[in-house]
């Protein structure tokens, strides 16, 4: 249940994003921060987005396509990201990806209280796809989620051989020295899409450094828990959408490729393990595509609204003619 502190929040003015408002989420002993959108239609159907690793929410455009289709918006930054991340914290560290679900519980309870118990969308991006899919299958609230969308979500490290041969050694890190450094991700993405450095977005650097967030053992140790508890099959019994670029490529700095795939993860996986979430599944494939689909440049941005937006709309059809 949430604490009673955290029922009693009011909205504020969110100090990132023009047109946004936040609450805190204080929950568990943990500080999470919910984002909605000011003034969200009030038709019944919303939707609770969920970032990825060294990120936060800052897509506003996302909010504005689901807003255009009647979804009131929101999204949460989780503990030690973005808008969450406290003094003398690490960010981006986590030690279970179970530790997230009483946010994501807190805030559809904020979500359910706003607007009646509305059609939820659960959407996440990335680490986001990873924990969203996990919380759609054991989640305290998952009766609550109508259907899932996963964008390029994080089901496997797109790693060579040699560093794939070292995972028992992380795993083992991740038990004994969990704030132990195992890795970062190449910069070469961020400033792919920073607009500092040639890219289309803006976004903070304190929360999204262009260069990375290092990774811990103990976060690298979880992410591949949930892997592997994903590739044991998760019997989600939602309609799921996953979305992927239609390639990936190695971030080598100056290539073409960089430009026109997913240089973060590898699609082959997501394609792998996607039919293991349900019964249910629909993956996508877009052409020209970013790691997060919502970044890339157009038209690979606006066909992946509207496919996105359009299965949605299908789900939608489906369940009211049930």
């Amino acid at each position: 249940m949430i604490a009673p502190t955290t029922t009693q929040q009011q909205w504020l003015p969110d100090l990132a994003l023009a047109g946004f408002e936040t609450r805190p989420l204080d929950v568990a002993g943990g500080h999470a921060v919910l984002v909605r959108q000011c003034d969200p239609p009030r038709q019944g159907m919303a939707v609770l987005y969920v970032h990825g690793y060294s990120d936060y929410f800052f897509q506003s455009h996302l909010a504005d396509v689901f807003r255009a289709h009647g979804y009131a918006f929101y999204a949460i930054d989780l503990p030690g990201h973005g808008r969450a991340l406290q003094p003398n914290q690490i960010p981006c560290f986590y030690r279970a990806i179970a530790d997230f679900y009483p946010f994501i519980d807190a805030a559809i309870d904020v979500i359910d209280a706003e607007h009646h118990r509305p059609w939820i969308v659960l959407h996440g991006h990335s680490a986001g796809g990873l924990v969203t899919a996990l919380y759609a299958a054991e989640g305290g609230r998952r009766d609550r989620i109508g259907a899932l969308a996963l964008n390029s979500p994080f089901f496997d490290f797109m790693i060579d051989r040699v560093t794939r041969a070292s995972i028992p050694l992380v795993m083992l890190l991740g038990r004994l020295q969990p704030t132990r450094i195992v890795g970062k991700l190449s910069p070469v993405y961020g400033e792919t899409i920073y607009r500092g450095t040639g890219g289309e977005w803006e976004f903070d650097q304190r929360w999204k450094p262009v260069a990375g967030i290092p990774m811990r053992a103990g976060t690298a140790r979880a992410i591949l828990l949930a892997q592997r508890r994903l590739r044991r099959g998760l019997g989600i019994r939602c309609p799921i959408l996953i979305a992927h670029s239609a390639r990936s490529a190695w971030p080598t700095p100056g290539s073409p490729a960089i430009r026109q795939a997913d240089i973060v993860l590898d699609v082959a996986h997501m394609r792998r393990d996607g039919p293991l979430l349900g019964d249910d599944v629909t993956m996508i494939a877009i052409e020209g595509g970013f790691h997060d689909l919502a970044l890339s440049p157009q038209p690979a941005r606006e066909r992946y609204f509207a496919e996105m937006m359009g299965w949605l709309s299908d789900v939608v059809t489906a369940r009211a003619t049930s």
